[in-house]
């Protein structure tokens, strides 16, 4: 009798086959629910941190054209004259256009600020030629870069070597409004459409491409999650029209 008990025992003290495998799977579950919710933390900890990365590369590009069209500088009459036939062209001229690359529209300004950017041993000041523009880069995306030469000022003033700004956009546009609320695509301030003046205010849009995501403040409009307009300014210093 005693021996049976004692046999009975042995057998309960221990683990069936069965109940083994119900405990490896219960382990395999939980320790696949952990990874999964570790994994899912480390991917938005990445997101945050690259949102935030690009919400700050934003408020610079912000800061930095605020600065140069704030300190824009416009060449008054009468040391400013309207362009004849064979007249030199106005070296402080504010110009914008649209260029095409890649079968994408983008937009291009130049204009002339006295917020030239120094770096390192450049410590010169001066009227700089700014330049606003975007270029290809080898993932076939866009960058914004910005060109600021002092006299005496290129021909060509894009360089390859322009610092980037914004990397892999999509899209560069700009609108120029005239005194009267009218907008252009374009604009020259040496030609007779628009009396030889410039711009009253400039809106900038920038279209982000697919990764590049932003809820920075300076959006102050959203199309189609990807497209915002990032700033609009006022020119203060402009020059009366010139008939």
């Amino acid at each position: 009798m005693n021996k049976w008990i004692i046999n009975r025992q042995v057998k309960a003290a221990g683990f069936t086959l069965l109940e083994i495998l119900i405990a490896i799977l219960i382990f395999a579950i939980v320790i696949t629910t952990l990874f999964s919710s570790f994994n899912a933390f480390i991917i938005s900890s990445k997101e945050v941190k690259e949102n935030v990365r690009q919400t700050d590369q934003i408020i610079n590009v912000y800061k930095r054209i605020s600065q140069d069209l704030e300190a824009i500088f416009v060449l008054q009459v009468p040391r400013y004259k309207k362009p004849g036939f064979d007249s030199e062209p106005d070296p402080f001229s504010f110009v914008g256009k649209e260029e095409t690359i890649d079968q994408e529209v983008v937009a291009s300004l130049v204009f002339s600020s006295l917020a030239h950017a120094k770096f390192g041993d450049d410590q010169m000041s001066g009227v700089a030629k700014i330049a606003y523009y975007v270029r290809q880069n080898e993932n076939r995306s866009l960058d914004l870069c910005r060109a600021d030469l002092l006299p005496p000022f290129p021909e060509e003033i894009k360089s390859c070597n322009d610092p980037i700004l914004l990397k892999n956009i999509s899209g560069f546009e700009v609108v120029y409004k005239d005194k009267s609320g009218d907008e252009f695509k374009y604009w020259n301030s040496e030609a007779q459409e628009f009396n030889y003046t410039f711009p009253s205010s400039i809106d900038f849009k920038i279209i982000f491409g697919p990764g590049f995501e932003t809820d920075s403040e300076t959006s102050s409009t959203t199309v189609n999650q990807q497209q915002i307009t990032l700033m609009s300014f006022d020119i203060i210093a402009t020059r009366p029209p010139i008939e």
